[in-house]
């Protein structure tokens, strides 16, 4: 497993976390000290990011993969095992020049939340028009 230091601020602390990971086979594990004890798995390593950062609210992880606006596509997800992704500007189309790794550090508009993130990944969908509006007669409302 390769492991990687990231700035984060404890009880009003900066300092240095640990996170060791494997991107192949999705597995990160965390260390808010020197121990090891949980592992995370899941699709890619953004979403393994998200579940720490929900189990450890209390800490603010100084990293891309905590920003709002960050989120990796379909592809970047499959090609480097969620390691990378997009930030994202409302009202613009992703390029090469907006791809970032997840564990680069970032100090700003920076969230727990994996909801927040999904809230602004859909209000960019939106904003770029490409969004795909609900069939009509496809809603739940029987009157």
């Amino acid at each position: 497993m390769k492991t990687k230091k990231v700035k984060a601020i404890i009880n009003n602390v900066e300092q240095y976390v640990t996170f060791q990971y494997d991107s192949s086979r999705t597995k990160l594990k965390f260390s808010e000290a020197d121990n090891f004890e949980k592992t995370y798995t899941a699709d890619d390593m953004y979403l393994c990011l998200a579940k720490i950062r929900i189990d450890f609210p209390h800490i603010k992880f100084l990293c891309k993969g905590a920003k709002i606006n960050v989120r990796p596509s379909s592809m970047a997800s499959q090609m480097s095992g969620g390691m990378v992704a997009y930030e994202l500007t409302l009202g613009k189309r992703t390029t090469r020049e907006d791809l970032v790794h997840i564990f680069e550090h970032e100090e700003y508009n920076l969230t727990n939340d994996p909801r927040e993130q999904q809230k602004f990944y859909e209000e960019w969908i939106v904003s770029i028009g490409a969004h795909r509006p609900e069939p009509l007669g496809s809603s739940d409302d029987t009157d």
